[in-house]
């Protein structure tokens, strides 16, 4: 106060509204999109075949996990794991896992013409190193892990499983119709045994850790609503993902399967989701996912 007058206060500094810098879930949704979709534009620009699609997706998942999601990578095999770290007993799982894959490597390494089997050597890379990763999984199980194991073999794997069966039964019935005969042994079991070894590892480095670890994870996070719509968006990405490898010509076959594979791959990879986010391990669904496939293989190859 001065000469008995008041000064004018000076005026107050509006506070400064920090932006919210996490993507909102819709944002999440079309990086997830548009991840999907530049891995099938790379597979049909370049006709890449089944094995070569697949590994071509690991450097695009290192990609999407480190710098869209800014994740380390060992929380797509362990979503709340601080590090990567196995004690004996999970190097020996791990080397276990491993024997199949190495064997089927060094065979093909054999070969007299081994170079054109390059996207099926880099397979074989792929399922060994996703055998460390599967064997560090397994070794955060816990009782409660396990029950989540047990409901997802119960629902996804009961109808993946069921599907199989009866597409194999359909398959009986027209070779009958045609008086075709139809042989099933032990070689068929021995098939289905031999894929799943190797497809519990694989799933690791290739197709589960992508869909479950990296983009179910970046779709549906803690405190997200919606958790029944983002697993049924996150199959249909994964069933509309496989559209490049399918060998479709023509827009009436395309379309077909742009309705018919979404179908298919929501009946099981919402459960698939669901699992996953309830365990927080990616043994969970690639167990499941595995086993699925094996029955595949030896009903219906």
């Amino acid at each position: 106060m001065t000469n008995g007058t008041s000064e004018p206060s000076p005026p107050e500094t509006p506070p400064v509204l920090q932006p919210n810098s996490s993507p909102t879930q819709i944002q999440r949704c079309l990086h997830a999109m548009a991840f999907v979709g530049i891995w099938m534009a790379i597979g049909w620009l370049f006709h890449l075949d089944a094995n070569s699609y697949l590994v071509v997706g690991v450097p695009l998942v290192v990609a999407f996990q480190l710098l869209v999601r800014k994740k380390p990578l060992v929380t797509l095999w362990v979503r709340d794991a601080p590090g990567f770290r196995l004690n004996i007993w999970g190097i020996a799982l791990g080397l276990a896992l491993a024997v199949s894959p190495a064997i089927e490597l060094i065979q093909t390494l054999r070969g007299a013409d081994w170079r054109s089997y390059t996207p099926e050597i880099l397979w074989y890379l792929c399922c060994m190193i996703g055998a460390f990763g599967a064997a560090f999984a397994f070794s955060h199980f816990t009782r409660r892990i396990w029950k989540e194991l047990g409901f997802c073999a119960g629902t996804a794997g009961t109808i993946g499983c069921l599907t199989m069966l009866l597409t194999f039964t359909a398959r009986l019935v027209a070779k009958h119709m045609h008086h075709t005969p139809v042989t099933f042994n032990w070689s068929n079991a021995l098939t289905g045994l031999e894929s799943f070894v190797l497809y519990v590892p694989v799933c690791f480095v290739l197709e589960e850790v992508v869909f479950r670890g990296a983009i179910d994870s970046h779709v549906f996070q803690p405190g997200d609503k919606g958790q029944w719509w983002t697993a049924f968006f996150v199959s249909t990405l994964w069933g509309w993902w496989h559209l490049p490898i399918t060998g479709a010509t023509g827009i009436s076959r395309l379309l077909t399967l742009i309705v018919l594979l979404p179908c298919i791959h929501i009946a099981v990879g919402v459960f698939l989701s669901l699992s996953w986010r309830r365990s927080g391990n990616l043994a969970v669904p690639a167990t499941v996912h595995a086993f699925i496939d094996a029955v595949r293989n030896m009903l219906l190859r």
